[in-house]
C-alpha cells in the first residue's frame, strides 16, 4: 500500500465529516462507499427503541443517546449520524475501505505508528483543508494516542469559530480514528464548545458506546482451520 494513499485516506475522513457536499474520489484504491453499495445485499440495523445502530458490512455498532435523531449523514462515507438539531450536537461514523487485489494481504498498519512517521504530511493538509472548507481558523489542535476497545487510535481535538445568520459561536471537534483489516473508521463528535465545557465527562463517554462486531468471515476461517487440525 502506498503511503500517500493511506495519508489521503486518513485525512479525507475528517474533512468529509464537515462537508455538505460529496465528491467522487478519483483514486482507485478505495472500495465503493456503503451508500453506493446500498441494495447490494449488505445489511445494517437501527433499533428505534434503544437507538442502537449496527452495521454488519463494516462490523461496527454505536449506542446513540435515546433522544437524539438519526440519519445516514451528508458525506459519501458517513454510514451513521446522530444529532440534536436544536443544539448543533452531532456524532458521526465514517468508514472507508481500501481496495486490495485478490492475492494481496490486507495491511495491519498501526495508525499511531504511521502518524508518528508522517505527522507533517497528515497534520498540515488536514488543518489547511478544514480552514479553507469552513472559512475559519483551527485553534488548539491536538493529536494524541488513544484506544477504542483495544484498537489503537488517533485522537484529534480542536475548535473553531462559526458564523451562521446573526449568530457566532465556538465549535469543539473530537475524533477517534483507527485502521482495522482494511477499514479506516472515524468517529467524530461535533459540539458547541459551551455545551461541551458544561458536561465534558458525559460527551467524552459517548465514544465508549462504540463497539466492533464479530467478523463472521474471519470466524468461519478460524473454525475451518481448527477443524482441519483435529
Amino acid at each position: 500500500m502506498r503511503n500517500i494513499n493511506f495519508c489521503l485516506l486518513i485525512i479525507s475522513f475528517l474533512i468529509s465529516c464537515h462537508s455538505n457536499k460529496t465528491e467522487k474520489s478519483k483514486l482507485n484504491d478505495f472500495e465503493k462507499s456503503f451508500k453506493e453499495e446500498k441494495g447490494e445485499g449488505f445489511t445494517e440495523y437501527l433499533d428505534s427503541t434503544t437507538n442502537i445502530y449496527s452495521n454488519f458490512r463494516y462490523h461496527v455498532a454505536f449506542d446513540a443517546p435515546n433522544n437524539w435523531k438519526t440519519d445516514a449523514g451528508v458525506s459519501e462515507h458517513t454510514i451513521f449520524r446522530t444529532y440534536q438539531p436544536d443544539s448543533s450536537q452531532t456524532f458521526s461514523i465514517n468508514v472507508i475501505e481500501l481496495k486490495f487485489e485478490e492475492n494481496e494481504k490486507k495491511s495491519t498498519i498501526d495508525i499511531w505508528e504511521f502518524y508518528q512517521n508522517h505527522k507533517e504530511q497528515m497534520d498540515y493538509p488536514f488543518t489547511t483543508l478544514i480552514e479553507e472548507q469552513l472559512k475559519t481558523k483551527v485553534n488548539d489542535f491536538n493529536c494524541q494516542h488513544s484506544y477504542i476497545k483495544n484498537n489503537s487510535c488517533l485522537k484529534r481535538k480542536f475548535n473553531y469559530n462559526i458564523r451562521d445568520f446573526d449568530n457566532e459561536y465556538n465549535i469543539t471537534i473530537i475524533s477517534y480514528q483507527t485502521y482495522i483489516d482494511g477499514f479506516t473508521y472515524t468517529f467524530t463528535l461535533n459540539i458547541p464548545t459551551i455545551f461541551y465545557n458544561e458536561k465534558q465527562e458525559y460527551y467524552d463517554a459517548l465514544f465508549r458506546n462504540v463497539y466492533f462486531l464479530k467478523n463472521r468471515e474471519r470466524l468461519d476461517e478460524i473454525l475451518n482451520q481448527a477443524n482441519k487440525g483435529v
